[in-house]
């Protein structure tokens, strides 16, 4: 995302908001914290970031933390993602399409999209599901039931957001569920690609966009409709699959590794060989959890001051997969743990949500 140097200095303002916010989660069992992003490739590293969103591997962290590979109960970076504990939180997208009114609101949130599984479908896109609320499932019954609700997309308003998460960071959790032993595409790993755009009720052409992979520019293509399934899938055979190279292999797609290198005391170390092998002195780290827990969390504080800023009424969510080999992945929003000590937080926040109304820089279909 193209940003000005004010609304940088704005996102870093309205963290203190959100950390005062977040205190009153601090004490929920499912409160996963959300660190201090330190992206880079790096052995100490704690996140990689996909065009304007900071991803964290879950199991990454926990290895840091006390040696365990896979979180657990009781587990720091544990965020149990079945039905039964995630209901009451915001559900994006889960295997058969369960959602309630208590995480997702009619009238003020879409329901959950029905992600597939048992290998129905390769692939997955908000473009192409049936919309879990609007027209019933039915597109040609499509109607829009909130300001912002479009056909395409997972929307909320900006009140219904802010609501749900009392104000913390807007974090996305997604549960990594394919099958096989393996490694590649066309086993355990796969590709995915979003984009969450915010819309102005006073001026429709004011449009903010954040990307997770490449932005709408990727390809030459400079069409807003524009989303990596309108082209042909990449080869599963790439070899170049660091999406930061030139000569990366899958286009916008952020290729989603099942499995990661790292030694004993939890340094990043790159990802498996087209053999599933590591490095020797490193150990595979397992990122494809199953449906019990959520494999990574993805966030962007440029998107979380934009939602506090009043500017923006709405929220629309793209989101597509390809090379799917499994039993449905599951993505959605909770509140985290955000206990970062910051000076007068309300003061600074007063400040922020000035400076974000007055200069967030927008986001027009350009090349990253």
């Amino acid at each position: 995302m193209v940003r000005s140097a004010k609304s940088s200095v704005a996102a870093a303002l309205v963290t203190a908001t959100l950390s005062s916010a977040a205190a009153l989660y601090a004490t929920q069992a499912q409160a996963v914290p959300l660190p201090t992003a330190d992206c880079g490739s790096g052995p100490t590293n704690n996140c990689l970031t996909y065009n304007d969103f900071n991803v964290y591997s879950l199991p990454l962290l926990q290895l840091r933390e006390n040696g365990s590979s896979v979180p657990g109960p009781g587990d720091t970076f544990y965020a149990p993602s079945t039905f039964g504990q995630i209901q009451d939180f915001t559900i994006i997208g889960i295997n058969n399409g369960q959602s309630t009114n208590t995480g997702n609101p009619q009238g003020g949130t879409d329901g959950s999209y029905n992600t597939p599984s048992a290998n129905q479908t390769p692939t997955f896109s908000t473009r192409t599901t049936d919309d879990p609320f609007s027209g019933q499932g039915n597109p040609n019954n499509f109607q829009s039931e909130f300001f912002g609700d479009a056909e395409g997309s997972w929307d909320a308003t900006t009140s219904a957001m802010l609501s749900l998460t009392n104000n913390t960071p807007v974090v996305f959790f997604f549960a990594f569920n394919e099958t096989g032993n393996g490694t590649g595409l066309l086993d355990t790993d796969l590709l995915i690609w979003g984009k969450v755009t915010l819309i102005d009720a006073d001026d429709p052409n004011n449009t903010l966009t954040f990307f997770l992979g490449g932005d709408t520019g990727t390809n030459g293509m400079f069409d807003d409709t524009y989303t990596p399934l309108d082209d042909a899938l990449p080869a599963a055979n790439g070899t170049n699959d660091d999406f930061f190279d030139p000569n990366y292999d899958f286009g916008p797609w952020v290729y989603v590794h099942a499995g990661i290198c790292a030694d004993g005391n939890g340094n990043f170390l790159g990802f498996p060989d087209t053999n599933g092998q590591c490095a020797a002195g490193s150990v595979r780290n397992q990122n494809n959890l199953g449906q019990n827990a959520a494999a990574f969390m993805v966030h962007n504080p440029d998107l979380d001051a934009a939602l506090l800023s009043g500017t923006w009424e709405a929220m629309q969510v793209t989101w597509e997969m390809a090379y799917l080999n499994g039993g449905g992945e599951t993505a959605w929003i909770m509140p985290v743990d955000f206990n970062q000590e910051l000076p007068e937080p309300s003061i600074l926040g007063l400040i922020a949500l000035g400076l974000i109304g007055a200069g967030a820089a927008r986001r027009r279909s350009a090349k990253a």
